[in-house]
């Protein structure tokens, strides 16, 4: 069954049910299944990090475009008969043009956003569209839309065709527009005419997105280069000689799993939260624990039941974290306006349930846990951690804590990241504005510190809190910019912290280092096996000092507007992190011949959505959670363009297992 194209939030209100003791729905046995087997066909190689260098600005004559259009552009476009156009005349009305797309609208590109002008001529490189967005609801702040911008040329004809396309996270919190800055590469000509289009595949449920043009203090538009660009030359890492080389297995779970995230047992069982569209009904989403107890050569479900019905019977958001010290296993799903936390102590047999913080305050999203030691001055009852809670409100990131293992929690105090970024001094380049409540997700040092990261107006940041969340700290670790909202951190056991984002001018991801428990941080390093051009939502774990490991979907292929463009999924895995230049053993968990993802991967990646992990385990092995979007006929497509069948429209859970590589050798 295809995932539907919106988000796993905002979907439904579960009627949850007071349960206790919950359990989970055993299997029948099978025969033992044979252990899992290394990647075949995949990229394995060594390479050392490079520090970041800014890329040179290339000036390219361009023509100025700017969107035009009247009162009735929503209904034109809606009949069948767009109005909407473009013209190289600056605005001056004082009244705006407006388009409100709508994700609930299917039919064709009546759910879009499109103006459409007479243009004949080549095009080749980079358009850069400017424009004013706004939102229609108060639950459009949980996190922007996401979209994919085309430019068209000669829609409606027999030689229509996309002369490129791009994924746009459109972060337009609220119903004031902001101006956003969206880039697109294309290539071809337009025999007639030429169409710039937003279309919003993946915006939240009954989250309505307006763009105003065609005025004074809207003048929303594109350039269009009139020469073609000179090749963009990305940086590059350096290949080294693989002396340790990076084992995968990569697991089928046998579920679909968007927003995929992994824990892992001293005892060596691996727990993995699998959401699919396959509820009460056809379009609500559901979440299931699934359980390997042999080493990844199975799984199992392990989901908790009421009346034989899965609890909770609908998910907003699935996320589980295990507490490496005490081996609980924590499962939390939002549902429209609250949180539903559960939790086992026997490896997933049963379930015990909990109230978090996010049923007191309304309004929660991209939900993360974490458990470390007590900091001074708060004590624990009946478990040994502290538990936190963190939740996008929309206005801020709130916090809260629980002290007895999860059965109640309290507010941590003033929130990690307040929505609206007041100026900053010269240390900072963001520009002041309302950046919403999104981020990463927390954790802990080994002396109970807080971090949480995020992509705050643009630019990496990271809150950190030495007194449980009572107060924090933000401090910004870059003046890169970064690609949407979401980065990652990690500590290791001597407290040194790691930060990964990736860039808005490459999206390629980087890495810095801190050795002050986050107060400053070292430059910033490229992460990425030589050659790859973008990758998306990165994540990373630590364990022993300079022991990480990283994951990501990335492509090799330069061509971001090809609609069969390849997507793997990296993982890579070093040792020496904390070495000026550190060197990475990197490898695909699946076959090059087999993408996990063909097309724009910006963001929620069709099925993927938001969280994709990496976990170290105790045993130092690096396991990692993939949704593979690009099966069957996907998988053998050829391109550029995809046939019928040939899209990426699934999202099966795979389980990904390190067999062998660095961090193990150590133990």
């Amino acid at each position: 069954m295809r995932v539907q194209p919106r988000s796993v939030r905002l979907l439904l209100v579960a009627a949850v049910t007071a349960a206790g003791g919950l359990t989970a729905a055993l299997s029948p046995a099978t025969a033992a299944p044979a252990a899992p087997k290394p990647v075949q066909g995949g990229s394995v190689q060594a390479w050392q990090a490079i520090h970041y260098r800014p890329p040179k600005p290339v000036k390219i004559p361009s023509i100025q475009y700017y969107f035009t259009g009247g009162a009735t552009d929503d209904a034109g476009r809606l009949s069948g008969t767009p109005t909407a156009g473009f013209g190289r005349t600056k605005p001056t009305a004082a009244s705006d043009s407006s388009q409100t797309t709508s994700p609930a609208v299917v039919t064709g590109s009546q759910g879009d956003a499109q103006w459409t002008a007479p243009f004949t001529g080549k095009i080749q490189g980079r358009i850069t569209v400017t424009w004013w967005w706004a939102t229609l609801d108060a639950a459009s702040g949980l996190g922007g839309a996401n979209a994919t911008l085309s430019v068209i040329a000669d829609p409606g004809t027999k030689t229509e065709k996309v002369l490129g396309s791009n994924g746009v996270a459109i972060s337009a919190f609220g119903n004031t527009p902001q101006q956003i800055t969206s880039v697109v590469d294309v290539k071809g000509s337009a025999v007639k005419t030429l169409r710039v289009q937003l279309d919003p595949t993946y915006v939240d449920a009954s989250e309505d997105l307006r763009v105003y043009y065609g005025s004074a203090a809207h003048p929303s538009g594109f350039t269009v280069p009139t020469v073609p660009a000179p090749p963009v030359k990305l940086p590059s890492t350096t290949p080294v000689r693989d002396t340790d080389p990076l084992v995968l297995a990569a697991t089928y779970i046998g579920r679909k799993a968007a927003e995929p995230t992994i824990g892992i047992t001293k005892e060596g069982n691996a727990f993995m939260v699998a959401a699919d569209f396959d509820g009460l009904s056809p379009a609500t989403p559901q979440t299931k624990i699934y359980a390997t107890y042999d080493g990844d050569r199975s799984w199992k479900d392990m989901t908790p039941t009421v009346a034989g019905i899965t609890f909770p019977p609908t998910t907003a958001d699935p996320y589980l974290y295990v507490d490496p010290k005490t081996g609980r296993i924590f499962s939390d799903d939002l549902t429209a306006a609250c949180s539903v936390l559960q939790w086992s102590d026997d490896q997933g047999k049963t379930w015990s349930r909990g109230n978090p913080f996010a049923c007191e305050m309304p309004v929660d999203d991209h939900q993360t846990l974490v458990a470390g030691p007590p900091p001074p001055g708060i004590t624990t009852s009946g478990y040994p951690n502290v538990l936190y809670y963190c939740v996008n409100k929309v206005g801020d990131s709130q916090c809260a804590r629980s002290t007895d293992g999860g059965n109640t929690f309290t507010a941590t105090g003033t929130p990690a990241f307040a929505g609206v970024q007041q100026a900053q001094d010269g240390s900072s380049s963001a520009a002041p504005g309302f950046c919403g409540g999104l981020h990463g997700h927390i954790v802990t040092d080994p002396a109970g510190r807080l971090y949480l990261p995020r992509g705050y107006c643009g630019k990496p940041w990271l809150a950190v809190s030495e007194d449980g969340g009572t107060t924090w700290t933000q401090t910004q670790v870059n003046r890169m910019g970064i690609a949407g909202n979401q980065a990652s951190v990690a500590s290791d056991t001597a407290g040194n912290i790691y930060y990964l984002w990736w860039s808005d001018d490459t999206d390629l991801p980087y890495l810095a280092v801190s050795r002050d428990h986050g107060k400053t941080f070292g430059p910033a390093m490229l992460v990425a096996p030589p050659g790859l051009r973008a990758v998306n939502l990165p994540s990373i774990d630590a364990s022993t000092p300079g022991h990480i490991a990283i994951s990501y979907p990335g492509t090799m292929d330069p061509d971001s507007s090809k609609a069969s463009r390849p997507w793997n999924y990296y993982v890579a895995v070093s040792d020496d992190a904390l070495a000026d230049l550190p060197v990475f053993h990197s490898a695909t968990a699946n076959p090059l011949s087999d993408p996990v993802h063909r097309g724009v991967c910006l963001n929620r990646c069709a099925g993927m959505y938001d969280f994709l992990d990496v976990v170290i385990a105790p045993s130092g092995q690096t396991w990692a959670t993939e949704v593979d979007t690009c099966t069957k006929a996907c998988a053998t497509a050829q391109g550029p363009k995809l046939g019928s069948g040939e899209g990426a429209t699934d999202a099966q859970g795979v389980a990904i297992r390190q067999l062998a590589g660095p961090g193990l050798r150590r133990r």
